[in-house]
């Protein structure tokens, strides 16, 4: 707990406050003497007693008007964007989407390497070529681009979720 003084109508107060918050009292400080002051120069008030009440009702009333100011605001913008639920299913959605297209480029390559196993085997005499040797070879393939689709299912894991995280920021922000 720290102690933090101020000045109002010359006159010191030492206000407790919280570790940390001592430059905010000290700005609150200044911000009621230079009402009171405005106040006290336009002889609004016969006593300094009087002059504190009227500087608080001042200070109460501006408060009261920015947060009705923020209410409105708040209401004439409408619906906030989607709700969590709504962005979970949206980013699922996209991962499934983007799972099912590189399944199915997966499932395209291998069709591909075992027709074109097939053709090899057919044409070329398998006392001069190495079949299994060529099998590896096509599989070693084959897992290099399964390899590379998983990286790109990776990459567009990220993307989607640094969109939700942005999107989410951008919710609570509102």
């Amino acid at each position: 707990m720290s102690k933090v003084g101020i000045h109002v109508n010359n006159k010191l107060f030492t206000i407790a406050c919280d570790d940390g918050q001592e430059n905010r009292v000290k700005q609150l400080g200044a911000y009621i003497d230079e009402r009171f002051r405005e106040l006290n120069q336009a002889g609004a008030a016969p006593n300094e007693s009087y002059m504190l009440v009227l500087t608080s009702l001042v200070i109460a009333d501006e408060m009261m008007e920015a947060k009705q100011q923020a209410e409105a605001a708040r209401s004439h913008a409408g619906p906030q964007g989607p709700s969590q639920q709504e962005i979970e299913a949206y980013v699922a959605q996209q991962y499934d989407v983007k799972i099912r297209e590189l399944e199915a480029a997966l499932q395209n390559t291998r069709a591909q390497l075992a027709q074109a196993s097939t053709q090899l085997a057919q044409s070329v005499p398998s006392a001069q070529v190495d079949v299994d040797h060529i099998r590896r070879e096509a599989i070693a393939e084959a897992q290099e681009t399964s390899r590379a689709k998983e990286q790109d299912i990776a990459r567009a894991v990220d993307a989607l979720t640094d969109r939700l995280e942005g999107m989410v920021k951008r919710l609570r922000r509102a």
